[in-house]
């Protein structure tokens, strides 16, 4: 029997904890079902490879993420359905990885009408079939639609793509199969078979993008991508719809209705990213999915230019995740999945070597009714295999006191000074002191950073102004409470609520943000005058977020003036972000809680 035609899954009963196996940390969950209290999500393992491919279930317990290196060949494996994971060498027959790089898992699929496995590597590989398992023979098809188990000695007949490819997907009941296939600068095609696999044509159709434009904030232009890393997911009435990664600020869509020969004109969606994998997929109820990384990136600096890679990424330091029970038509959660552990590193940019990093790209299977095993990140310091029970997308509170510091806080400024692979070292732009009041409470501050570091003058770079920002469940409609305080000598404070995280850092949110409030000594909001060295609990109440919305302020609960919507949004206030208005240092702004809840 092969290890994938086990069936009983074995529960760990070790509880939360690490565990040392094989010289490598491991994580080990504790049992949980479909039928536990709701979660947060939850680390299990560290992927092998960069995530967005590798990820595949074997059986009813069993699932394998497959690593890109060229030797040894290995992966990781749970028998007990997601929650511990081992590392093991793979079956001699398993075909070497001839394309793509170390980096980079091959991706798999099923055929669900004859249980065969497939595999194709994301960059000028074949296309490999086995008929009996992951550990059995495996055959390489031929360019003339036949398979070839003697594939070493007949490379040059074999099959191959160029270009790099997401999973392959098979739609309309499991009788076409399509790979998304890219070129950076022309865009995204579709490879599509009707048998299997074996011989294959491509869509009519070409999506692609413009490029980004100088403009508003944006002094430079950015990296072209042209719409690549397509994700498609087969919607209820059998039309394609097609997520992309762009260089926009937003992942652009296509729909297909005739199963994938051809496209409409790519267009914005409702999910903002930029340069970013987005992964949309279907649950067994036919609740959509999507993992994406819903941050904006900070304005394109003078020095910005488009030379076939990006000058700096400030926007994969999280992955978020929402869900629609109504075909797409409407989206629940857009919640933070994760907050890379390494955001705030002064050695950031070289840490673990000049590799991509942070926590872009994702894919996912699904364990029961309620939960998925989410692979996400790229760079073996950053990846993580999460469980995510997606009853936890539809909880409509959140709160933050500060108990456990700032961990659910992006509050890092950059050194703006290009360092290892498009990237910046960091520094704190917000802390945690000392309450004011009390020694043995703590409380955020916010302030004016007196860094000459944080200045680059060639570029046009300066991010001295502190902040942070806070996710919490989406709503079109809620109510968002700050108590905060401005000690004597302060310069304020802008707090905005948003629909997408935006660096704390960034002082260029106005023009994005939903709705917006100063906070100054001396400020008149109403009819109430902001005081020094007084607590306030601060409400933004929010009726709406599209044309003709508004919000009403409340001071310690006293309503004191409307807010107009500042910027229409498709999906509703996600995000609370503040930041110092101060030009020189400053005491800043104290803040001892948040707390959101939405309808």
């Amino acid at each position: 029997m092969t290890k994938e035609n086990k069936t009983t899954c074995m529960i760990s009963k070790v509880g939360d904890m690490e565990q040392e196996i094989q010289g490598s940390t491991l994580y080990a969950a504790a049992s949980v079902s479909s039928q536990s209290p709701v979660q947060p999500p939850l680390i299990v393992a560290n992927p092998p490879s960069d995530s967005g491919r590798g990820l595949i279930r074997v059986s009813d317990c069993e699932i394998r993420h497959y690593s890109g290196d060229k030797k040894p060949l290995h992966y990781i494996v749970s028998r007990d359905n997601g929650l511990t994971w081992n590392d093991e060498e793979a079956s001699e027959h398993y075909p070497p990885n001839f394309g793509g790089v170390a980096k980079e898992s091959p991706a798999f699929t099923r055929n669900p009408d004859t249980n065969e496995f497939m595999r194709i590597q994301p960059a000028a590989d074949y296309i490999f079939v086995s008929k009996n398992g992951l550990d059995g023979s495996w055959s390489a098809v031929t360019t003339d639609g036949k398979l070839s188990s003697d594939w070493e000695k007949e490379r040059d007949d074999l099959l191959s793509f160029s270009g790099i490819l997401r999973n392959p997907l098979f739609i309309d009941n499991g009788k076409r199969l399509l790979v998304p296939s890219h070129d950076m600068r022309k865009g995204t095609v579709v490879h599509i078979s009707d048998d299997g696999g074996m011989t294959w044509h491509k869509s009519k159709s070409v999506v692609n993008v413009p490029p980004h434009q100088i403009g508003a904030e944006h002094k430079g232009v950015r990296w072209y991508n042209a719409g690549v890393e397509a994700s498609i997911v087969e919607l209820k009435d059998g039309k394609l719809w097609m997520l992309l990664r762009t260089s926009q600020d937003q992942h652009y869509q296509s729909f297909s209705t005739d199963k994938g020969e051809t496209w409409s004109k790519a267009e914005p969606s409702r999910f903002f990213g930029t340069l970013t994998m987005i992964t949309i997929g279907k649950l067994k109820d036919g609740r959509l999915l999507v993992l994406w990384t819903n941050t904006h990136a900070l304005p394109e600096l003078k020095t910005a230019v488009d030379d076939m890679w990006e000058d700096v990424f400030t926007n994969r330091d999280s992955h978020h995740a929402a869900i629609s029970s109504d075909n797409g038509q409407t989206w629940i959660g857009f919640r933070e999945l994760i907050l890379d552990d390494h955001r705030n590193r002064s050695d950031y940019a070289t840490y673990g070597g000049p590799e991509d990093r942070g926590m872009q790209q994702s894919e996912f299977v699904q364990l029961d009714e309620n939960r998925v095993l989410v692979s996400i990140g790229q760079h073996k310091n950053h990846r993580r295999m999460m469980i995510l029970d997606t009853r936890w997308l539809y909880e409509k509170t959140r709160v933050s006191t500060f108990s456990n510091g700032l961990d659910d806080w992006t509050h890092h400024t950059y050194i703006p000074v290009i360092k290892g692979h498009a990237s910046y070292n960091r520094k704190p732009s917000a802390l945690l002191v000392a309450h004011p009041e009390n020694p043995e409470a703590k409380v955020m501050k916010i302030s004016f950073l007196d860094d000459f570091d944080l200045v680059n003058e060639k570029s046009g770079a300066d991010y001295r102004r502190g902040g942070a920002t806070w996710n919490f469940p989406n709503g079109e409609k809620g109510r968002v409470n700050l108590r905060f305080q401005l000690p004597e000598g302060s310069g304020g404070a802008r707090v905005s609520l948003a629909d997408r995280l935006f660096n704390a850092c960034d002082s260029d949110i106005t023009p994005y943000a939903l709705y917006t409030v100063k906070l100054e000594i001396r400020e008149k909001l109403g009819s109430e005058t902001l005081r020094a060295d007084t607590w306030y609990n601060l409400s933004i109440c929010w009726n709406g977020v599209t044309k003709g919305s508004s919000a009403e302020l409340l001071l310690n609960e006293k309503p004191i003036g409307i807010l107009p919507l500042n910027n229409e949004s498709p999906n509703g206030a996600s995000y609370l972000h503040i930041i110092s208005i101060s030009d020189k240092p400053d005491p800043g702004l104290f803040v001892e809680r948040a707390s959101a809840h939405v309808e």
